[in-house]
Protein backbone atom coordinates (compact mmCIF):
# COMPACT_ATOMS: atom_id res chain seq x y z
CA UNK A 1 0.00 0.00 0.00
CA UNK A 2 2.95 2.46 1.01
CA UNK A 3 4.77 1.46 -2.45
CA UNK A 4 1.28 2.21 -4.50
CA UNK A 5 0.77 5.48 -2.60
CA UNK A 6 4.23 6.98 -3.53
CA UNK A 7 3.52 5.62 -6.98
CA UNK A 8 0.87 8.25 -7.34
CA UNK A 9 2.31 10.51 -5.41
CA UNK A 10 4.88 10.49 -8.29
CA UNK A 11 2.75 10.08 -10.82
CA UNK A 12 0.41 13.36 -10.17
CA UNK A 13 3.11 15.87 -8.89
CA UNK A 14 3.53 17.70 -12.32
CA UNK A 15 0.19 17.03 -13.07
CA UNK A 16 -2.98 20.13 -13.22
CA UNK A 17 -5.26 20.26 -10.28
CA UNK A 18 -7.60 18.73 -12.57
CA UNK A 19 -5.97 15.96 -13.54
CA UNK A 20 -4.93 14.77 -10.26
CA UNK A 21 -8.74 15.03 -9.03
CA UNK A 22 -9.98 12.82 -12.22
CA UNK A 23 -7.22 10.56 -11.44
CA UNK A 24 -8.13 10.16 -7.71
CA UNK A 25 -11.70 9.55 -8.57
CA UNK A 26 -10.90 7.08 -11.08
CA UNK A 27 -9.08 5.15 -8.66
CA UNK A 28 -11.21 5.54 -5.78
CA UNK A 29 -15.08 4.67 -7.13
CA UNK A 30 -16.69 3.77 -10.66
CA UNK A 31 -18.72 7.45 -10.05
CA UNK A 32 -19.31 9.24 -12.82
CA UNK A 33 -17.17 11.93 -14.21
CA UNK A 34 -17.94 15.35 -15.68
CA UNK A 35 -15.60 15.91 -18.39
CA UNK A 36 -14.17 19.78 -18.91
CA UNK A 37 -14.70 21.34 -21.68
CA UNK A 38 -12.87 20.68 -24.65
CA UNK A 39 -11.69 24.40 -25.22
CA UNK A 40 -11.23 24.57 -21.75
CA UNK A 41 -8.52 21.70 -21.60
CA UNK A 42 -6.86 23.60 -23.90
CA UNK A 43 -6.60 26.47 -22.78
CA UNK A 44 -5.46 25.11 -19.55
CA UNK A 45 -2.16 23.64 -21.51
CA UNK A 46 -1.23 27.11 -23.12
CA UNK A 47 -2.17 28.75 -19.81
CA UNK A 48 0.71 26.61 -17.50
CA UNK A 49 3.06 27.08 -20.26
CA UNK A 50 2.75 30.98 -19.84
CA UNK A 51 2.74 30.57 -15.90
CA UNK A 52 5.53 28.48 -15.63
CA UNK A 53 7.60 30.37 -18.26
CA UNK A 54 6.75 34.01 -16.05
CA UNK A 55 8.18 31.80 -13.34
CA UNK A 56 11.06 30.87 -14.33
CA UNK A 57 11.94 34.07 -16.63
CA UNK A 58 11.48 36.25 -13.36
CA UNK A 59 13.53 34.22 -11.09
CA UNK A 60 16.66 33.76 -13.46
CA UNK A 61 15.96 38.02 -14.65
CA UNK A 62 16.48 38.68 -10.64
CA UNK A 63 19.74 36.39 -10.35
CA UNK A 64 20.94 37.84 -13.54
CA UNK A 65 20.29 41.50 -12.15
CA UNK A 66 21.90 40.65 -8.68
CA UNK A 67 25.25 41.74 -6.92
CA UNK A 68 27.64 39.09 -7.15
CA UNK A 69 27.16 36.44 -4.04
CA UNK A 70 29.59 36.32 -1.30
CA UNK A 71 31.39 33.98 -2.53
CA UNK A 72 32.20 35.58 -6.22
CA UNK A 73 33.71 38.33 -3.73
CA UNK A 74 35.62 36.88 -1.06
CA UNK A 75 37.05 34.72 -4.47
CA UNK A 76 38.22 37.96 -6.26
CA UNK A 77 39.65 39.75 -2.49
CA UNK A 78 41.84 36.53 -1.79
CA UNK A 79 43.38 36.50 -5.50
CA UNK A 80 43.85 40.20 -4.85
CA UNK A 81 45.42 39.75 -1.85
CA UNK A 82 47.94 36.99 -2.78
CA UNK A 83 48.95 39.20 -6.32
CA UNK A 84 49.78 42.37 -3.70
CA UNK A 85 51.59 39.91 -1.28
CA UNK A 86 53.58 38.85 -3.95
CA UNK A 87 54.36 42.59 -4.87
CA UNK A 88 54.86 44.52 -2.18
CA UNK A 89 54.94 41.66 0.97
CA UNK A 90 52.37 41.17 3.57
CA UNK A 91 52.55 44.35 5.35
CA UNK A 92 51.60 46.27 2.06
CA UNK A 93 49.05 43.35 1.19
CA UNK A 94 47.31 43.59 4.57
CA UNK A 95 47.06 47.38 4.52
CA UNK A 96 45.59 47.28 0.88
CA UNK A 97 43.35 44.35 1.88
CA UNK A 98 41.55 45.75 4.75
CA UNK A 99 41.12 49.55 2.73
CA UNK A 100 39.73 47.18 0.02
CA UNK A 101 37.13 45.55 2.33
CA UNK A 102 36.36 49.63 3.40
CA UNK A 103 36.39 50.66 -0.33
CA UNK A 104 33.70 47.86 -0.84
CA UNK A 105 31.17 49.28 1.59
CA UNK A 106 30.95 52.90 -0.24
CA UNK A 107 31.48 51.26 -3.56
CA UNK A 108 28.66 49.52 -5.86
CA UNK A 109 29.17 46.06 -5.86
CA UNK A 110 29.23 44.56 -9.54
CA UNK A 111 31.86 41.93 -11.21
CA UNK A 112 33.31 44.50 -12.91
CA UNK A 113 33.42 47.27 -9.83
CA UNK A 114 35.37 44.03 -8.70
CA UNK A 115 37.87 44.09 -11.77
CA UNK A 116 38.26 47.72 -11.42
CA UNK A 117 39.31 48.06 -8.27
CA UNK A 118 41.62 45.09 -8.27
CA UNK A 119 42.67 46.61 -11.14
CA UNK A 120 43.86 50.18 -9.76
CA UNK A 121 45.15 48.72 -6.39
CA UNK A 122 47.45 46.94 -8.36
CA UNK A 123 48.29 49.17 -11.19
CA UNK A 124 49.54 51.94 -8.06
CA UNK A 125 51.38 48.77 -6.03
CA UNK A 126 52.86 48.23 -9.98
CA UNK A 127 53.56 51.70 -10.52
CA UNK A 128 52.04 54.10 -13.43
CA UNK A 129 55.56 54.29 -14.53
CA UNK A 130 55.37 50.64 -15.37
CA UNK A 131 53.87 49.08 -18.54
CA UNK A 132 51.64 46.81 -16.57
CA UNK A 133 50.96 49.51 -14.72
CA UNK A 134 49.64 52.06 -16.62
CA UNK A 135 47.88 49.10 -18.48
CA UNK A 136 46.09 48.06 -15.42
CA UNK A 137 45.06 51.68 -14.63
CA UNK A 138 43.39 52.53 -18.12
CA UNK A 139 41.82 48.91 -17.92
CA UNK A 140 40.34 49.28 -14.06
CA UNK A 141 39.19 52.67 -15.28
CA UNK A 142 37.27 51.89 -18.02
CA UNK A 143 35.76 48.76 -16.30
CA UNK A 144 34.60 51.18 -13.55
CA UNK A 145 32.53 52.70 -15.78
CA UNK A 146 31.33 49.64 -17.36
CA UNK A 147 30.46 48.49 -13.80
CA UNK A 148 28.40 51.98 -13.78
CA UNK A 149 26.76 51.12 -16.82
CA UNK A 150 25.88 47.30 -15.78
CA UNK A 151 24.21 49.01 -12.40
CA UNK A 152 22.19 51.03 -15.01
CA UNK A 153 21.02 48.08 -17.01
CA UNK A 154 20.16 46.18 -13.54
CA UNK A 155 17.53 48.93 -12.31
CA UNK A 156 15.84 49.16 -15.77
CA UNK A 157 15.37 45.35 -16.24
CA UNK A 158 14.44 45.46 -12.48
CA UNK A 159 11.81 47.83 -13.08
CA UNK A 160 10.35 47.57 -17.02
CA UNK A 161 10.78 43.54 -16.36
CA UNK A 162 11.03 41.72 -13.04
CA UNK A 163 8.62 43.98 -10.79
CA UNK A 164 5.83 44.16 -13.50
CA UNK A 165 5.84 40.01 -14.07
CA UNK A 166 6.42 39.71 -10.78
CA UNK A 167 2.98 41.51 -10.10
CA UNK A 168 1.64 39.46 -12.95
CA UNK A 169 2.24 36.28 -10.78
CA UNK A 170 0.73 37.53 -7.82
CA UNK A 171 -2.52 38.81 -9.16
CA UNK A 172 -3.54 37.82 -12.59
CA UNK A 173 -1.60 34.53 -12.13
CA UNK A 174 -3.19 33.78 -8.37
CA UNK A 175 -6.88 35.17 -9.78
CA UNK A 176 -6.74 32.24 -12.39
CA UNK A 177 -5.20 29.46 -10.12
CA UNK A 178 -7.95 29.88 -7.43
CA UNK A 179 -10.65 29.80 -10.40
CA UNK A 180 -9.23 27.00 -11.76
CA UNK A 181 -9.50 25.38 -7.34
CA UNK A 182 -13.24 26.44 -8.12
CA UNK A 183 -13.79 24.68 -11.21
CA UNK A 184 -12.70 21.45 -9.58
CA UNK A 185 -14.54 21.93 -6.84
CA UNK A 186 -17.65 22.43 -9.00
CA UNK A 187 -16.66 19.65 -10.98
CA UNK A 188 -16.84 17.18 -8.08
CA UNK A 189 -19.96 18.70 -6.87
CA UNK A 190 -21.93 17.98 -10.16
CA UNK A 191 -20.40 14.43 -9.67
CA UNK A 192 -21.68 14.10 -6.97
CA UNK A 193 -24.67 15.55 -6.88
CA UNK A 194 -24.80 12.94 -10.28
CA UNK A 195 -24.34 10.43 -8.35
CA UNK A 196 -27.40 11.06 -5.51
CA UNK A 197 -30.32 11.64 -8.17
CA UNK A 198 -28.92 8.43 -9.69
CA UNK A 199 -29.29 6.73 -6.56
CA UNK A 200 -32.26 8.69 -5.46
CA UNK A 201 -35.53 7.09 -4.21
CA UNK A 202 -39.11 8.56 -6.40
CA UNK A 203 -39.94 10.24 -3.78
CA UNK A 204 -36.58 12.41 -3.73
CA UNK A 205 -35.90 12.25 -7.60
CA UNK A 206 -37.43 15.41 -8.04
CA UNK A 207 -35.27 17.35 -5.20
CA UNK A 208 -31.98 15.73 -7.10
CA UNK A 209 -32.45 16.69 -10.34
CA UNK A 210 -32.98 20.42 -9.38
CA UNK A 211 -29.19 19.38 -7.22
CA UNK A 212 -28.01 18.73 -10.21
CA UNK A 213 -29.96 21.56 -12.59
CA UNK A 214 -28.15 24.05 -9.43
CA UNK A 215 -24.62 21.98 -9.61
CA UNK A 216 -24.44 22.50 -13.95
CA UNK A 217 -25.17 25.87 -13.85
CA UNK A 218 -22.53 26.54 -11.19
CA UNK A 219 -19.92 24.47 -13.00
CA UNK A 220 -20.54 26.27 -16.14
CA UNK A 221 -20.12 29.27 -14.14
CA UNK A 222 -17.25 28.89 -12.94
CA UNK A 223 -15.53 27.34 -16.01
CA UNK A 224 -16.48 30.40 -17.87
CA UNK A 225 -14.86 32.80 -15.20
CA UNK A 226 -11.77 31.05 -15.52
CA UNK A 227 -11.52 30.99 -18.75
CA UNK A 228 -11.18 34.67 -18.94
CA UNK A 229 -8.60 34.85 -16.06
CA UNK A 230 -6.72 32.59 -18.15
CA UNK A 231 -6.80 33.67 -21.34
CA UNK A 232 -6.31 37.77 -20.15
CA UNK A 233 -3.16 36.17 -18.90
CA UNK A 234 -2.48 34.40 -22.39
CA UNK A 235 -3.17 36.63 -24.96
CA UNK A 236 -2.18 40.07 -22.79
CA UNK A 237 0.34 41.96 -24.91
CA UNK A 238 2.02 42.97 -21.41
CA UNK A 239 4.47 40.32 -21.55
CA UNK A 240 5.88 41.25 -24.75
CA UNK A 241 6.31 44.88 -23.75
CA UNK A 242 8.03 43.93 -21.16
CA UNK A 243 10.05 41.59 -22.78
CA UNK A 244 10.55 44.81 -25.08
CA UNK A 245 12.00 46.54 -22.11
CA UNK A 246 14.50 44.05 -21.37
CA UNK A 247 16.30 43.88 -24.74
CA UNK A 248 16.31 47.69 -24.72
CA UNK A 249 18.14 47.71 -21.72
CA UNK A 250 20.51 44.72 -22.73
CA UNK A 251 21.40 46.92 -25.73
CA UNK A 252 22.04 50.28 -24.14
CA UNK A 253 24.33 48.27 -21.45
CA UNK A 254 26.39 46.38 -24.30
CA UNK A 255 26.21 49.11 -26.69
CA UNK A 256 27.97 51.63 -23.74
CA UNK A 257 30.57 48.96 -22.89
CA UNK A 258 31.40 47.99 -26.39
CA UNK A 259 32.33 52.22 -27.16
CA UNK A 260 34.15 52.12 -23.59
CA UNK A 261 36.28 49.02 -24.65
CA UNK A 262 36.82 50.21 -27.97
CA UNK A 263 38.48 53.37 -27.12
CA UNK A 264 40.80 51.83 -24.48
CA UNK A 265 41.73 48.72 -26.65
CA UNK A 266 44.10 50.39 -29.37
CA UNK A 267 45.55 51.66 -26.07
CA UNK A 268 46.18 48.57 -24.55
CA UNK A 269 47.66 46.93 -27.88
CA UNK A 270 49.93 50.19 -27.83
CA UNK A 271 51.61 49.49 -24.43
CA UNK A 272 51.61 45.62 -24.99
CA UNK A 273 53.38 46.30 -28.54
CA UNK A 274 55.49 48.63 -27.37
CA UNK A 275 56.54 46.68 -24.04
CA UNK A 276 57.15 43.66 -26.99
CA UNK A 277 59.70 45.71 -28.77
CA UNK A 278 61.92 46.80 -26.09
CA UNK A 279 61.63 42.81 -24.38
CA UNK A 280 62.85 41.59 -27.68
CA UNK A 281 65.73 44.61 -28.05
CA UNK A 282 66.76 43.78 -24.22
CA UNK A 283 66.98 39.96 -25.36
CA UNK A 284 68.64 40.02 -28.56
Amino acid sequence: MDSFSKFTQNVTTNWSPFAEKLASEKLTSNAEVTELPTDYVALEQRYEAVRHATQSLVRLTRSYTAPPNNFDVQALQQQFTTLTSKIGGKRDAEAVAAAHRKEENSVPNTVQHAIARASLDVSERVGLEEPLGAALFKFGSIEEKVGNEKIKQDRSIHAKFVEPMAATLESGVALAQNARKEVASARLTLDAAKAAFKSAKPAHADAARRDVETAEDHFVTVVEEAMRLMRSIVESPAPLRHLSDFVAAQLAFHKEAAALLEDLAPEIEEIQVTQEALYRHENK
